[in-house]
C-alpha cells in the first residue's frame, strides 16, 4: 500500500473516525488497522507454517525488518476494508496466492503502541488460512524475497529463546534446501511485536488441536 493511499482513522476500540492517507496517519500517531495472515496445517503430528522472508533491504529507507521471517502476509487495512478482505489482497500481491475469504479464520485483535515507530498505535487483526500451502507454488515480491517452512513448535523453541537455531526448508529465489534458521531471523523484532508472535502461535494451535477460536488468547 502507497504512502497516499486512504486508510480509517480508528480511536482506541476500533471505531472508525476519519479517513486520512497513511502517511498522515503515521504522522498523527492516530491508532489504524493492520492485518497478519498466519499460514499453518496439521501435517501428521505436527503443525507446520510457511513464513516470509521480508524483503526490501534496498529501500530509502529500508524496511527496518528487512531479512526477518514474519507471517505469510500482512499490511494496513484501507478504509472501508474488512479483515479478510485485506488479508486476500494482500496474500495476493505480496506471495501470488489467491483464495477465498470464507477460508480464512479470523485469530482475534489485539491493540499495540510503540513509541517512536512508524506505526505508533495500531489494532492488529490477526487471521490464518490452515490450508496445506506448497513453498513452490508461492511467488516473490518487491515486499519478500523467501520463504520458510518450519514447524510451530520449532518457531515458537526460537521465538523463546530456548534454541539458537532449527532446521527449516528454505526458498530463495528458485533454489530450495534444509538449512539452519538462527534466532538472528527474529533479532530485529522489538518486544512489542514478538509478543504478539508468542499470542498467534498460542492461538493458532489451540485452533488446529481444538477446532475452535479462542479470541482471548490473542487479546488477553
Amino acid at each position: 500500500m502507497a504512502e497516499d493511499e486512504l486508510i480509517d482513522v480508528l480511536d482506541a476500540a476500533g471505531a472508525v473516525t476519519g479517513v486520512k492517507t497513511r502517511a498522515q496517519v503515521h504522522t498523527d500517531d492516530d491508532w489504524h488497522g493492520l492485518v497478519f495472515t498466519w499460514s499453518a496445517w496439521v501435517e501428521g503430528t505436527q503443525v507446520m507454517m510457511m513464513l516470509q522472508r521480508r524483503g526490501r533491504a534496498d529501500d530509502h529507507p529500508p524496511d527496518p525488518f528487512a531479512g526477518q521471517v514474519d507471517a505469510l502476509a500482512g499490511g494496513h487495512m484501507g478504509t472501508g476494508e474488512s479483515p479478510a478482505a485485506c488479508a486476500v489482497r494482500e496474500l495476493a500481491e505480496e506471495v501470488g496466492l489467491e483464495i477465498p475469504a470464507a477460508d480464512l479464520i479470523e485469530l482475534g485483535t489485539m491493540r499495540m503502541e510503540r513509541p517512536g515507530a512508524a506505526c505508533r498505535r495500531v489494532i492488529e487483526h490477526l487471521l490464518l488460512y490452515p490450508t496445506p500451502v506448497s513453498i513452490e507454488a508461492l511467488s516473490c515480491s518487491d515486499e519478500v524475497d523467501g520463504f520458510v517452512q518450519v514447524t510451530l513448535h520449532d518457531l515458537a523453541d526460537l521465538i523463546h529463546g530456548r534454541r539458537d537455531h532449527v532446521k527449516v526448508r528454505c526458498r530463495r529465489g528458485d533454489d530450495i534446501a534444509i538449512e539452519d534458521l538462527p534466532r538472528a531471523a527474529l533479532s530485529a523484532y522489538p518486544p512489542e511485536i514478538l509478543e504478539v508472535f508468542r499470542r498467534s502461535l498460542v492461538a493458532i494451535d489451540h485452533y488446529l488441536q481444538q477446532g475452535e477460536v479462542n479470541p482471548g488468547l490473542i487479546s488477553s
